[in-house]
């Protein structure tokens, strides 16, 4: 019950976000600096997969950041804590941690948000990202995607592959 009256909190405030949040200016012909991932851990992709695409973009695996997102603070290796996130690092009234705000405030040229379900914690999180230019899957709420991208979630390869075809022509 606890967690149902809090999602629909968060959801009020991910509406509100969304409704206020401006219009973004993509500007065609610039180099592509910097990419940020908001990944869920659900999907089984490992989060190298988007360190390697860095190379398709002629960019340094530092300018890939991924934010992966767990059910469980007991999934999260000792390893991945500063580059990961639960629900608790979110509050009722959708105050986020110190780590969470040092990601979405640092602005990247794409967010790459992948996760295929309407989750409440990935999309509230990816809508207070700063970027450029966004992209998802169908099945997530379009209002938070510039791209959308029709592929399953588990194929990590095709989906770099369209990201790639789709993100040269608007960077070329």
């Amino acid at each position: 019950m606890k967690n149902w009256f809090r999602n629909l909190l968060l959801e009020r405030i991910y509406l509100k976000s969304i409704k206020a949040s401006n219009k973004k200016v993509i500007k065609y012909g610039e180099k592509i600096k910097t990419i940020s991932v908001i990944l869920d851990n659900r999907l089984g992709i490992d989060k190298d997969s988007f360190k390697n695409m860095a190379e398709s973009f002629n960019l340094s695996k530092k300018n890939v950041r991924v934010l992966t997102y767990y059910q469980s603070q007991n999934q999260i290796s000792e390893k991945a804590v500063n580059n990961s996130f639960t629900f608790k690092d979110i509050t009722n009234f959708g105050i986020i941690s110190k780590k969470l705000t040092n990601f979405c405030s640092k602005k990247s040229d794409i967010l790459i948000n992948y996760y295929d379900k309407n989750d409440i914690n990935l999309k509230y999180i990816s809508s207070k990202c700063l970027n450029n230019i966004s992209i998802g899957f169908t099945n997530v709420d379009h209002e938070i995607n510039d791209l959308i991208i029709d592929v399953d979630a588990k194929s990590i390869e095709l989906f770099k592959e369209e990201c790639f075809k789709y993100l040269k022509t608007i960077y070329s």
